[in-house]
């Protein structure tokens, strides 16, 4: 996920990379080199949905089909690849 020459966006709010505003309890970071990666972090007690605006798959099931909705269970981070 990360190499030499990888640019790292940490904390993000707001951003076009999702399809609405996240979850005040939701923390996301974004890694891009040749791949970019996407890392979700739900900080909160409860469990949320995050939606983006372009497919991923998990980072550590790359054969999975590619989703833009991503089931956030409480307290969990979800490294993401982003398909195509």
């Amino acid at each position: 996920m990360v190499e030499e020459g990888t640019w790292a966006w940490l904390e993000i709010g707001q951003s076009s990379l999702f399809a609405g505003p996240l979850p005040g309890e939701v923390v996301a970071s974004a890694f891009a080199n040749r791949e970019l990666y996407l890392v979700l972090a739900n900080c909160g007690r409860t469990a949320t949905e995050i939606e983006t605006v372009d497919a991923y798959v998990p980072a550590d099931n790359p054969s999975a089909s590619p989703a833009k909705r991503w089931s956030l269970p409480q307290r969990s981070l979800h490294i993401l690849r982003r398909s195509g």
